[in-house]
């Protein structure tokens, strides 16, 4: 079973760093944090020189918290809550482990990769390369426009040629701010073997495009859905902590005033560019910073603007162009095999919320 869940756990670019980060602040645990009397003390020496309780006990409960924080990279529910207790601590050890003498490139190491951690640990609503954003639209965090599909008996196909037209195909186009991604979703659970889909995703429209053999047979599916961000207790919490840490930061490095000043302009030219992102035509700024973990939330909530004319059409025209090249695609697939005539099963929530069969009648470069 161990052996199965190592073989279908694949971590994304984000956990690949969590996890390196989470390693990095477990060694600084054992680096020069201050130096006294001519001697450099990590905190494990610390942990035992110390006779305060008040500094033994930060110590003492950092050391598990660091060397259990790798292992939350396996679950994104815990994470967060995870890496907000890590850094809590962490902040709280260096604050009074300060009483012992000068500070040395250790502290600055646990605070760097504490603030890193925290960040990291923060799950992305669309770019994961798991099943997160499908657990989202399964529990309707997401308004789904149509989910279509074709059953093709008897006939067999090579996904990976498919999805490499496709992918060619809305590159050509130039959408503005489009990306693709291959991804692996679960048939069932954790364990399950694993199916890849290919996403396309603009700002917070996802499409997630399915070619599978079904026994002999083979389907192609298709949907198109808009997720919602929330902005969750965990990441206010996440989100203030980094400011607290960046804040802190600044007045240990610069001192009380100059720290002070540098981070109110900070603040102040962070606010006036979030404000204003929309309005200076950053397009491709606004998509990004909507799909950060942390920021994207925070800033469709407070500094957004309300959606204009004209994006609410590029978004319907993205999502009624996405389906006609998908049929389009698969016309020309089938059309090679010598299927003509293609029966499809329909769901569009927005319109009447069933699921209806429709026969697309013309294949690719055919007339009726």
């Amino acid at each position: 079973m161990l052996k199965q869940l190592k073989l279908n756990w694949r971590p994304s670019v984000q956990e690949e760093i969590f996890l390196f980060t989470s390693l990095m602040l477990l060694t600084s645990y054992f680096l020069s944090w201050r130096i006294m009397d001519g001697m450099e003390r990590s905190p494990w020496d610390l942990l035992f020189i110390s006779e305060v309780s008040f500094v033994t006990f930060p110590l003492s409960l950092l050391l598990p918290l660091v060397f259990l924080t790798p292992f939350a990279v396996l679950d994104p529910r815990i994470r967060p809550w995870f890496a907000i207790v890590t850094v809590l601590t962490v902040h709280a050890a260096l604050t009074v482990t300060a009483f012992y003498g000068r500070p040395t490139y250790g502290a600055d190491l646990a605070r760097f990769f504490a603030l890193a951690l925290l960040v990291l640990s923060a799950n992305p609503a669309l770019v994961k390369a798991g099943d997160f954003a499908m657990k989202r639209l399964n529990k309707r965090d997401a308004e789904v426009f149509t989910h279509w599909g074709t059953v093709l008996p008897g006939i067999q196909f090579a996904a990976q040629n498919f999805y490499q037209k496709l992918e060619d195909d809305i590159r050509a186009r130039e959408w503005p701010g489009v990306e693709l991604l291959r991804l692996h979703h679960t048939e069932a659970g954790l364990l399950s073997h694993k199916r890849e889909y290919l996403r396309v995703i603009r700002q917070r429209q996802v499409v997630d495009i399915c070619a599978a053999t079904f026994g002999k047979d083979y389907f192609f599916t298709m949907r198109e859905a808009e997720i919602q961000p929330r902005l969750t207790l965990t990441t206010v919490l996440i989100f203030l902590l980094t400011l607290f840490l960046v804040f802190s930061w600044m007045l240990n490095s610069f001192g009380l005033f100059t720290g002070g000043i540098a981070f109110g302009l900070l603040l102040i030219a962070g606010i006036l560019l979030l404000f204003n992102v929309m309005r200076m035509g950053l397009t491709r700024l606004d998509g990004a910073l909507m799909r950060m973990a942390v920021i994207g939330p925070i800033y469709e909530t407070f500094f957004r603007r309300s959606t204009t004319y004209f994006q609410h059409d590029t978004r319907m025209v993205f999502l009624k162009i996405m389906d006609e090249l998908m049929k389009e695609h698969v016309d020309e697939e089938t059309s090679a095999k010598g299927v003509k005539l293609l029966p499809y099963f329909e769901h569009q929530p927005i319109l009447d919320g069933l699921y209806k069969s429709s026969v697309r009648e013309t294949a690719r470069g055919e007339t009726k």
